[in-house]
């Protein structure tokens, strides 16, 4: 109850009547960040919520990622422990609410104003599943004895998954008796011709597949695990002692590529692609967007991408040891954004704004893309951070026993030497200047309004 009030207030009670405020307490368990756009409330690790007014968004997580709440314009959402469970209120476009509560993999529950979108699921007693796991629709009950899938025109009943299934449709029939032996076949709309086929005896000794149903021509054979093949309008594969030694050729893009023996050495030759690989020594690959390789794996690792107007290259050593990842603005040449980090010493987010350094850094390089972690955990552990954007500069060493603020927009400047509340502090700007000890028990303030503190009271000069 008195974790409750603490928290009550810490929310509540913060002054709020100005534009921009921002304070910490308790070094980096408490903050209140707000400005006309946004608000933070930060109790770490426990409690961290914001809001952007512009963007209609707000967020609560407690003890991120365990449990979350997102809300904007179109959808709110709530999860738990790790998204296992999770409910979603979503609008679609005829302005109706989508619903769907779940507790993988036991609980699956969606409703809406569409009947037709509706579904049920216990598992494994009893389920009606519609557009999941890329059917259209999955019945079951008592899994794995009862299941039954459907796609398009055609669909499988199955008893004693993955044992005994039988596939019906218009034009499409089957019987498996896994792992014995099973067939499917297909034919085209005038139920002439087959146009797709696969059977196996002993799986995986030997399987066979057809398929002309699009154009392809595809056909693959294998007698596992002495010769696999493969072969189409597209692409040719022969493998022998997989998955050891194969060659495989891209038709469309005249490619060939060698592995004797995968993963130890490969070459692909062809258009628009060179590669050579001598693991664990030597890689490298270059296609017309892409270069990337290795030496002496996992000693430096590197790839470099172009994606549309940006160009990213990333490098690292010794797996996460030292890794950075730069995003390159090939419009105007510049650096967009830039993450480094030499594990576990520092990490460092840079993009065309300023830059946010952290000094104990033990997981920012496993994620590095999370901004959520930077937000609530690194605090925690970063005894030295220093922040510095076109408006801030901000500086905090010992979870804030000593911070430094320069706002340059108003001029304004605040040095403090706080043990859970200041214990010194010193705020400035162009025409003035305030100095404090224990808040003003004892304090000097010169400008337009000079005065003394003595015991907390003011005295004017």
């Amino acid at each position: 109850m008195k974790i409750k009030i603490i928290l009550l207030l810490f929310i509540f009670l913060i002054p709020t009547n100005s534009l921009a405020y921002e304070e910490t307490f308790f070094g980096p368990f408490f903050e209140f960040k707000k400005d006309s756009g946004s608000k933070v409330y930060a109790f770490r690790p426990l409690v961290y919520y914001e809001a952007n007014y512009e963007l209609k968004y707000r967020s609560l997580d407690i003890l991120y990622p365990f449990i979350g709440y997102q809300e904007d314009n179109q959808r709110n959402q709530f999860q738990a422990f790790f998204y296992l469970i999770k409910y979603k209120n979503f609008n679609d476009y005829d302005n109706l609410q989508e619903k769907n509560f779940s507790i993988f993999p036991i609980l699956d529950i969606s409703w809406s104003g569409k009947k037709e979108n509706d579904y049920f699921s216990f598992f494994p007693i009893y389920g009606n599943l519609k557009n999941k796991f890329t059917k259209d629709e999955i019945n079951y009950l008592f899994f794995p004895l009862y299941l039954k899938t459907k796609v398009k025109n055609s669909q499988n009943t199955h008893f004693l998954w993955p044992i005994i299934s039988k596939t019906e449709g218009k034009y499409v029939s089957g019987f498996k008796l896994w792992p014995l032996f099973g067939y499917v076949n297909k034919v085209d709309n005038q139920g002439i011709s087959v146009v797709k086929e696969s059977k196996f005896f002993l799986w995986p000794f030997y399987s066979y597949k057809r398929d002309l149903s699009k154009g392809l021509n595809l056909e693959e054979k294998a007698y596992f695990p002495f010769y696999l093949s493969s072969t189409s309008t597209v692409h040719e594969a022969r493998t022998y002692l997989w998955p050891f030694f194969n060659v495989y050729v891209d038709k469309i893009r005249n490619q060939k590529t060698y592995n004797m023996p995968w993963p130890f050495i490969q070459y692909k030759q062809g258009a628009n692609i060179k590669s050579k690989r001598f693991f664990p020594f030597y890689s490298y690959v270059k296609t017309k967007n892409v270069e990337k390789g290795f030496f002496l794996w996992p000693l430096y690792k590197y790839k470099n991408e172009i994606l549309g107007t940006d160009y990213f290259k990333t490098k690292s050593f010794l797996f996460f040891l030292y890794k950075q990842d730069t995003y390159y603005d090939l419009r105007e040449n510049k650096i967009k954004k830039e993450f480094s980090s030499f594990w576990p010493i520092y990490s460092k987010d840079s993009d065309l704004n300023g830059y946010d350094l952290r000094i104990l850094s033990p997981v920012e390089s496993f994620f590095s893309n999370n901004v959520k972690v930077r937000k609530i955990w690194s605090p925690l552990w970063s005894f030295i951070r220093v922040r510095n954007d076109n408006t801030l500069s901000e500086t905090s060493i010992l979870f804030n026993f000593i911070s430094y603020k320069n706002n340059k927009i108003e001029n304004k400047k605040r040095f403090a030497i706080n043990i859970l509340l200041p214990i010194i502090a010193n705020e400035s700007d162009s025409s003035s200047n305030k100095f404090n000890i224990l808040g003003g028990l004892i304090g000097l303030e010169t400008g337009e309004k000079k005065k003394i503190r003595i015991l907390y009271i003011p005295i004017s000069l």
